[in-house]
């Protein structure tokens, strides 16, 4: 009998609870493709929950969601990184509100887990080099149906393609707090400026005037009678867009829980 593979046995000296999180998340791929995605969010969660307790050294929130919107508004987890931690805590809800998946759905957030894993071996171990290994996928004991299986692999390039634009269409509403935490950061950049002209001789950025300047610009624009409103308006507005996007994606994905629900009864005997 052939073993299976152990892809994620680089994460022993860094975190042997992930270690074995992802190695009962392989084992389960495509005999139990639910408890893989299971596993998986476990897994995301205490990637999350200690990179909160290293980087922002105090307590985070406890909802997976918001411990990765406060991880990426910190500058901590990189969009990409972050785009394949919502994917799995989103099927990870799925499977544990007892949502059916088939395994090619859990194959790939496999595959997903493994680049985090990756990424995040680097941050615990910085200076450490990782291991060059591919990801090598668990083979099926038995062969799924070729048509059926490329329905379900059609349905997962659909779904992610949805939840990029998805994505990218949230990321033109942030509310205020996440607003308020780019701010922050923005200026830093500024002020960053002055003392690199400082250093260098050259006449000094006015981080302060300038972002000024950069929030009056917004303002008019806003208040421009051809080009915006009234900036209560224009944030009112902008509240009641993110809410409607937020309602499509959660539609979406219901539609697509339901696909995949026909989909795995012709996987599935």
């Amino acid at each position: 009998m052939t073993e299976p593979p152990n892809n994620f046995s680089f994460l022993d000296p860094v975190d042997p609870r992930l270690s074995r999180l992802a190695g009962q998340a392989e084992s389960y791929v495509h005999t139990d493709p639910e408890s893989c995605l299971f596993k998986l969010r476990l897994m995301v969660e205490t990637m999350a929950s200690t990179l909160i307790r290293l980087s922002i050294q105090q307590p985070g929130p406890l909802d997976l969601g918001a411990m990765l919107g406060t991880l990426e508004r910190q500058g901590v987890l990189p969009r990409h990184y972050a785009d394949h931690m919502h994917a799995i805590r989103r099927d990870g809800n799925a499977a544990v509100h007892g949502d059916a998946a088939p395994s090619s759905t859990a194959l790939r957030r496999l595959r997903d887990a493994f680049a985090l894993a990756r990424w995040y071996f680097t941050q615990l171990r910085r200076g450490s080099r990782m291991p060059d290994a591919a990801f090598s996928p668990p083979l099926r004991d038995v062969a799924a149906s070729g048509a059926s299986s490329d329905a379900a692999e059609a349905l997962e390039d659909r779904i992610e393609t949805q939840r990029t634009r998805t994505r990218d269409a949230l990321l033109l509403y942030k509310d205020a707090e996440e607003a308020a935490a780019w701010s922050v950061r923005c200026f830093g950049e500024l002020r960053a400026l002055e003392d690199i002209a400082a250093a260098v001789g050259e006449p000094l950025v006015d981080a302060e005037s300038v972002a000024l300047v950069m929030a009056l610009e917004l303002e008019q624009l806003l208040e421009h009678p051809v080009y915006g409103k009234g900036s209560r308006d224009a944030r009112r507005d902008a509240a009641d867009q993110l809410e409607a996007v937020k309602r499509r994606l959660d539609e979406q994905e219901a539609r697509f829980r339901s696909e995949r629900e026909r989909l795995i009864g012709e996987l599935r005997p």
